[in-house]
């Protein structure tokens, strides 16, 4: 599962505790579905490793996620989502709820790093 963080100036910032502020998926269908909302900056985030996401990709995250926040809203409690290629099918399901903190908790961890020049680093598995 991919988690990310703030850095600043290569550290943790003071009084950061990485198992209460990082954020990351709740499941791997929610990440399935999510990483694309996050995967807009200059590099792809890579699952199995890591990614930095500095000021412009942090602005550039920062705009998708609140345009798609409110898309998120008007679903339902919970979703399904199938996507098929070629002869095999999966199905996802989500629930809004975790979808939101994931967005919201996102969102203010861009603030976060944008305010102190930080960056924030996706990690893989």
């Amino acid at each position: 599962m991919i988690d990310w963080q703030v850095q600043i100036e290569g550290r943790d910032p003071p009084g950061w505790d990485q198992h209460r502020d990082n954020c990351w998926f709740p499941d791997f269908d929610h990440q399935e579905y999510l990483l694309p909302f996050s995967d807009v900056g200059d590099a792809p985030i890579d699952p199995w490793d890591g990614t930095e996401f500095r000021d412009a990709d942090l602005r550039r995250l920062r705009a998708h996620l609140r345009c798609n926040r409110p898309v998120i809203e008007g679903k339902p409690e919970t979703w399904s989502v199938t996507e098929t290629a070629g002869q095999q099918s999966r199905t996802i399901h989500l629930e809004r709820e975790k979808v939101l903190t994931v967005i919201d908790r996102t969102l203010e961890m861009i603030e976060f790093a944008l305010s102190r020049s930080g960056v924030l680093i996706f990690r893989g598995d």
